[in-house]
């Protein structure tokens, strides 16, 4: 089994060009930073979206929801200003927003028959699942999904419901924290990397629902442990 990870920007095209550049450029360095961290292949197409390949699915829903936080916890328009202001800074603003970027993503998890040099001609269950189901996401309220060519489908499918209604109640501060968690950080080192104190770490994490974001992602790895 493998797993394919396809995403969009919402609403990129009413974005201001520059800050719709900002985001892109940020998702692309740090695809770059998670293929050697989860041994994966990405590449953005179409200027607003993405997809990314998995050898082994265990990984795959963390990089999901790293991904997600990611884009949410973005602000673009006021960090795109602030970088202008500090172009030699070498970290990016993290401020809450006047508006939330986001994503649509979908999993797809199955055989693969092909994966070419470019995943845009790539071919299987894994990336069939994965493009149709971010076709469908676009005609309905839910912005996770997820799909399997195994017995599990049933229950992924819920899971990634329950994951969408806790996941858009965030805030990108919360993401923020989400993000670092996701990607196993301490919150010790959070706090450092946000310059703010642990207890609004650990408030955050708790407002956004980690425990139970935590525990889906841990059912998950569980279920896909032997790849």
């Amino acid at each position: 089994m493998k797993a394919v990870i396809t995403g969009d920007i919402i609403q990129s095209t009413k974005m201001k060009v520059e800050n719709r550049e900002f985001v892109i450029e940020q998702l692309a360095k740090n695809l770059k930073l998670w293929n050697k961290n989860y041994k994966m292949k990405s590449e953005i197409f179409r200027g607003d979206s993405f997809q990314c390949y998995l050898s082994n699915p265990k990984d795959a829903l963390r990089v999901m929801l790293v991904i997600k936080t990611f884009i949410r916890g973005l602000n673009p328009s006021e960090a795109y200003e602030l970088k202008a202001k500090r172009p030699n800074s070498k970290t990016i603003p993290m401020i809450y927003p006047l508006w939330m970027c986001d994503a649509r993503i979908a999993l797809g998890i199955g055989e693969v028959d092909k994966v070419g040099t470019k995943l845009g001609t790539s071919s299987g269950e894994a990336f069939l699942y994965s493009g149709h189901l971010l076709d469908a996401l676009k005609g309905l309220k839910q912005q996770i999904a997820i799909a399997s060519a195994d017995d599990y489908n049933g229950e992924l499918q819920t899971e990634a419901v329950l994951l969408d209604h806790i996941i858009n109640k965030t805030t990108a501060l919360q993401c923020q924290v989400l993000n670092y968690k996701l990607r196993g950080y301490t919150e010790t080192i959070i706090s450092h990397e946000l310059n703010i104190q642990q207890s609004a770490v650990n408030q955050r994490s708790n407002a956004a629902g980690w425990n139970a974001i935590n525990t889906m992602v841990q059912r998950f790895e569980t279920i896909y442990a032997n790849g």
